[in-house]
């Protein structure tokens, strides 16, 4: 006697003309294909629980109930239980479980979100640097025109120096007053030119130095935004799906979305007693609450009806939500990765004498592929929605590529080397001006023995030093 459960597509149970129950799906096929190698007749029996330990009675219920009846006598009960039987530490310790016939977690289904027109992007001209890399740019222009306006002021050997010992005229000392510092510096990041080049060798080198800034910052962003273009012509006429959320940690926080499981059935064990990790104690918290006992279900129907009723989440063994989500009519979707492994054996009395052919049977059908023919069969070629699920992968597969070559902009991770570049600028220009200075007070103060011909001097009061 094998003792089974209608859950579809694992047994599906029908009624001849005579009102004989008839079984079918992908259990009574997987017995079918064990009794041919291991020469054994059988006949089904309907069950309608899997079985848990029944505090009050202390008695085990279900199916496992069964099997623990043939152990204390082969005339009662059950010699196999068959169905998709979670095989658990507290079942292995009052039956014996075959190899597992599927290895299989859970996921989590939701009503299938809406096709969206387009992926949101708005272009724009300041996309292809962070806003903090822009900000530091602007800084670098302020900082080195600040620096050129002081060193004009200050530095005998540039412009405004040079009119104070009469060597230039007043036009000239204003090529690098404030506003014209900043221009110069303004110019140059453009590409434009500059009208005047500074004359001391300190804010010449700054000058050199901020040149090279200026052809990485313009290469860089010239590249960023043509590639931000590009991506940007394509985007915009692409489908995609918008989930409501992308995983587990993320349904949690949703505070639009209430979610659910089978009440007192494995996916509830394992959350409640089993799962580690920060979500699944959150997940905890709320299953014992007034509301979550609220979200809890019956039986897988009850569950999936609910999906379809609105912003409601059920979490359940994937096998079976891949076997819900390709059923008319087809508007169901799976959200994130599977977890929490499992797996499903058939339970037999732990003095059957057949749990090694049944172990030996499972993994020749394994080796030889007649398993995964069996899956394929009822879970996958029965698909009445291979056409949305198509669209589906398509769609997402789209949208993933795009976001993945995404351009991304460029931020000071990348770009800090050029800024470096003009740190070390100006502080090296700084060394030099003042470097010279001091050379100017030690040698560089005309005399009347070095005074040059030709020019109208500016005398200096202390010593007659010119």
């Amino acid at each position: 006697m094998i003792v089974t459960i209608k859950q579809e597509p694992y047994t599906m149970v029908t009624r001849d003309e005579f009102g004989n129950p008839l079984f079918s799906g992908f259990i009574p096929e997987l017995i079918f294909k064990l009794s041919r190698r291991l020469r054994f007749d059988y006949r089904f029996r309907e069950e309608f629980a899997y079985g848990k330990f029944d505090n009050t009675t202390q008695q085990w219920t279900g199916m496992i109930g069964e099997v623990i009846k043939n152990e204390k006598d082969s005339n009662q009960g059950a010699d196999i239980a068959a169905a998709a039987i979670t095989i658990t530490s507290d079942r292995e310790k009052v039956v014996n479980f075959v190899k597992p016939f599927q290895n299989l977690g859970f996921s989590i289904v939701i009503k299938r979100p809406d096709y969206a027109t387009d992926l949101p992007y708005t272009f724009s001209i300041f996309q292809p640097f962070d806003p903090a890399l822009w900000g530091l740019i602007i800084l670098s222009v302020v900082v080195v025109g600040l620096f050129l306006w002081l060193m004009n002021m200050y530095n005998p050997y540039e412009w405004a120096g040079r009119y104070g010992l009469g060597l230039a005229d007043k036009q000239q000392s204003e090529y690098f007053n404030l506003a014209g510092s900043m221009w110069f510096v303004f110019t140059s990041l453009q590409w434009q030119g500059f009208e005047k080049a500074p004359r001391s060798i300190a804010s010449k080198f700054l000058g050199c130095v901020w040149f090279a800034f200026v052809s990485i910052v313009l290469v860089t962003y010239t590249a960023g935004i043509v590639n931000h273009l590009f991506w940007a012509s394509m985007v915009h006429k692409s489908a995609s799906i918008r989930s409501p959320f992308v995983d587990l940690a993320h349904l949690i926080t949703n505070k639009d979305y209430k979610y659910g499981v089978l009440e007192n059935g494995q996916t509830y064990r394992y959350l409640m007693d089993l799962a580690p990790g920060e979500e699944f104690d959150a997940i905890r918290r709320y299953l014992k609450s007034p509301e979550g006992q609220a979200q809890l279900v019956k039986n897988v129907t009850a569950g999936i009806e609910k999906v379809r009723k609105g912003k409601y989440a059920f979490i359940m063994e994937s096998m079976m939500a891949k076997h819900e989500i390709n059923r008319r009519p087809c508007d169901l979707a799976l959200v994130g990765d599977q977890f929490g492994n499992r797996a499903y054996g058939l339970a037999l009395p732990l003095n059957s004498t057949i749990l090694s052919d049944l172990n030996v049977g499972i993994l020749e059908m394994m080796e030889e592929g007649e398993l995964e023919e069996l899956e394929r069969k009822w879970f996958v070629d029965r698909n009445e929605c291979w056409n949305v699920t198509v669209m589906d992968r398509l769609a997402t597969d789209v949208a993933s590529a795009l976001y993945v070559n995404k351009p991304k902009s460029v931020d000071l991770g990348m770009f800090w080397s050029p800024l470096v570049l003009v740190i070390v600028g100006v502080i090296a220009s700084l060394i030099i001006a003042f470097a010279e200075m001091m050379y100017y007070r030690q040698w560089g103060r005309y005399k009347s023995s070095n005074q040059p011909q030709g020019q109208q001097l500016k005398m200096d009061p202390d010593e007659g030093n010119i």
